[in-house]
């Protein structure tokens, strides 16, 4: 949204690739915990890293979790949002195009 002499315009493109970005954000961090947690160095030999990669996948993956499922709500709050303003431009341009303005 952006403020132009005095009224508030709605892009709605830009809030259109916000959403698609944030939906897309969220899958790739759940997306890309998943692949870590696939692969894992289980049977690298080394007793170490494996206890090493699996702290790290367990501490980031609740925090991934949550930084998703946050991405999520705010998603589909921008959405929402979004809806609202688009239902309001076109009561607004109904309003317009319905006054009679009388011949001079």
């Amino acid at each position: 949204m952006t403020a132009m002499a005095g009224y508030c315009k709605v892009e709605f493109e830009a809030l259109s690739r916000l959403i698609k970005d944030l939906s897309g954000c969220a899958g790739g961090m759940q997306s890309a915990m998943k692949q870590l947690k696939d692969i894992g160095p289980k049977g690298s030999g080394s007793a170490e890293l494996e206890e090493a990669c699996d702290h790290f996948q367990d501490k980031w993956g609740y925090g991934i979790k949550l930084i998703a499922e946050a991405t999520g709500g705010i998603t589909e709050k921008v959405a929402e949002s979004g809806r609202l303003f688009q239902h309001l431009e076109d009561k607004v341009a109904a309003q317009v195009h319905s006054v009679k303005v009388a011949d001079r």
